[in-house]
């Protein structure tokens, strides 16, 4: 098999992938001079391991048999038409987006941020911070979403003995199916943490009336996709004249952000730069779901993860 590779592994990825695909030839896109190499190179593959841009290449590559994208997001390939089964890593970042969701709630709370540019200044003024900080203890949480990262980030919660509420259409363990019952409980909600795929069906779900529903003191947190909200501006504006207490957002509606773009500047808002998946073993893992599938892939039992475009995840 000749597997093209569009990822940016280390070196010790590279000899883990060489090692562990014996008899298997790899073509690593960095390790070529120019996209005309890189492209080329693609369409002789048989197999694909990674997230190719642009996507209009892989419309040409009718060579592949099976496409391993690196994300859990596919919304980039969704109108690509190619015969080549896709698999992606559908829970393997759960975990860390979850806890990244939750330490930006807690930054907020309990001052990071504050602190953090007050040691810059070597600036000690504790005492005046104190009545300000809030904890997490209690809060009134709505999620949206009731997917893999929405269960975990349900369980640290639980933890806090916060009270928790799920959005979803369709889940059972949902209590808020629709959006007119998702606007009437936002103004009770301290918290609301927004982790749903990218569909049709999210795309503009958050609204700039459910924004200005928010109660003074709510975090808004997504962990999700960037275009859930129908209006960013106005997530903008709520935060730049706090009407609202802050939000974590690791992801926005354009990436990367563009500098001079107004959420660098809105107070109490924490920017993880869709960084939210990552953690020290990342392409670790990433290469041994892939070697676990090839070894699949060639006895031709059924790959994990496969894609279903038509339901959106």
């Amino acid at each position: 098999m000749l597997i093209f590779v569009d990822a940016p592994l280390a070196e010790r990825h590279k000899s883990t992938l060489a090692a562990g695909a014996a008899g298997d030839s790899f073509i690593f896109r960095d390790e070529l001079p120019g996209e005309s190499e890189q492209r080329e190179a693609l369409l002789k593959a048989d197999i694909l391991l990674g997230n190719p841009k642009p996507v209009e290449w892989l419309e040409k590559a009718v060579n592949l048999q099976w496409i391993q994208l690196y994300s859990t997001g596919f919304e980039y390939y969704r109108h690509i038409k190619i015969p080549a089964v896709v698999t992606n890593m559908q829970d393997y970042y759960s975990q860390p987006c979850a806890e990244t969701a939750i330490a930006g709630i807690l930054s907020l709370y309990r001052g990071a941020g504050e602190f953090a540019a007050l040691k810059n200044k070597q600036q000690w003024v504790g005492h005046i911070i104190r009545p300000a900080l809030q904890t997490l203890q209690n809060k009134h949480v709505i999620i949206l979403g009731a997917g893999n990262i929405a269960r975990r980030i349900e369980k640290i919660l639980q933890g806090f003995d916060c009270t928790i509420r799920l959005y979803a259409r369709r889940s059972p363990n949902a209590v808020i199916r629709t959006t007119t019952e998702l606007e009437a409980a936002l103004p009770a909600a301290d918290i609301v943490i927004a982790c749903l795929p990218g569909t049709e069906e999210t795309k503009g779900l958050f609204t700039r009336e459910m924004i200005a529903a928010l109660k003074h003191n709510a975090i808004f947190c997504n962990v999700g996709r960037g275009n859930l909200l129908a209006d960013e501006q106005a997530l903008t504006e709520a935060l730049m004249h706090r009407r609202i207490g802050g939000a974590v957002l690791d992801v926005t509606q354009e990436e990367p952000l563009p500098a001079g773009h107004p959420l660098w500047s809105c107070p109490n808002t924490v920017l993880s730069q869709h960084s939210g998946g990552g953690s020290t073993s990342e392409y670790e893992g990433i290469v041994a779901c892939f070697l676990e599938n090839l070894a699949a892939f060639k006895n031709g039992i059924p790959l994990k993860n496969i894609v279903r475009f038509d339901k959106g995840y």
